[in-house]
């Protein structure tokens, strides 16, 4: 799968925008989003699709995204529109595409082969278009695992909660209490089937407090990252969604002190007072594996000016 950096994906921040303004697609794109995403959809207005395409493969061509990573939400199917955003927008360098209102793995499946016709046309490797689904609606919520399975191509989930919660006629609470389930539900799949579980965003733009607690607690519940609406969103959901200095010295210790008991031959090892079993070792692993990930993205799209140290686990 295409995508600027080596090793496994990095999906803090998804930075959304139409894709006919310029303007904001050339702030997008100095931005210090892991993945922008060029809307087709709901942010573009239906008589500005057709002039949206072409802007966004104009984008595309003078490389304006060279080194970042950049998808394309399509039109839903049922829009009827789905097959022109394909033959406007695909080209080599776009990485992938966000899939609105998945419902099962069939409709993945479907969409799945007609990204190897149209790779196939632009004589681009089979597998070359990643895929985030968005998971917007109770049967998609049901259906989380499945259709992350359903494809090579996938890479994320995104929970969506606005038409989720239209579907299930619930109401905003306190704590974001009617997101639990559904947010725990797509992380759990996600993490099964090995691709990112990604978060709603937070709608309340010059809130940062408040998106800092929002994403905590989709951190907490092992979201990866989340959806953002506005460029000042994004230094808060990175940080939110990185690995802290306690934690990656925390991991190194333990990865450290495993390795040296291995090498005396010991069985038990034993961190600050703390019996280190064998998914608490795969957890530390797992941290300093991810600080990797992160710190090879940055080095390769320079979007931030301090690199995270080397972690070689």
């Amino acid at each position: 799968m295409a995508k600027p950096y080596d090793g496994d994906w990095v999906l803090r921040t998804l930075l959304f925008l139409p894709g006919h303004v310029e303007k904001m697609v050339h702030k997008a794109a100095s931005s210090g989003a892991d993945c922008v995403v060029l809307d087709l959809e709901d942010a573009v207005p239906h008589d500005q699709k057709e002039a949206a395409r072409q802007s966004i493969r104009g984008f595309l061509g003078e490389g304006l995204f060279e080194n970042r990573t950049v998808f394309v939400r399509i039109n839903p199917i049922s829009s009827g529109l789905t097959l022109r955003d394909l033959d406007g927008v695909a080209c080599e360098e776009l990485h992938g595409f966000v899939y609105p209102m998945a419902h099962t793995a069939d409709d993945i499946k479907k969409f799945d082969a007609q990204l190897s016709l149209i790779e196939s046309n632009l004589e681009l490797p089979k597998g070359h278009f990643s895929l985030i689904v968005l998971i917007e609606t109770p049967l998609a919520v049901l259906n989380a695992y499945e259709i992350a399975t359903a494809s090579d191509r996938v890479v994320g989930l995104l929970f969506g909660c606005e038409d989720y919660m239209a579907d299930m006629q619930a109401r905003y609470a306190e704590l974001d209490m009617p997101l639990h389930t559904p947010r725990s539900m797509v992380a759990m799949a996600s993490r099964a089937a090995g691709v990112e579980p990604i978060d709603t965003p937070y709608v309340r733009v010059h809130d940062l407090a408040g998106l800092e607690t929002f994403a905590s607690r989709a951190r907490d519940i092992g979201m990866a990252g989340m959806l953002v609406m506005t460029p000042r969103q994004i230094d808060v959901a990175n940080e939110i969604y990185t690995q802290t200095d306690r934690e990656i010295a925390d991991s190194r210790e333990i990865v450290d002190a495993a390795e040296n008991a291995r090498k005396e031959g010991r069985s038990i090892v034993v961190v600050n007072d703390k019996f280190v079993s064998p998914p608490t070792l795969k957890q530390a692993k797992k941290v300093l594996e991810r600080v990797g990930a992160i710190e090879e993205l940055v080095r390769v799209t320079q979007k931030e000016t301090v690199l995270l140290l080397t972690i070689n686990v």
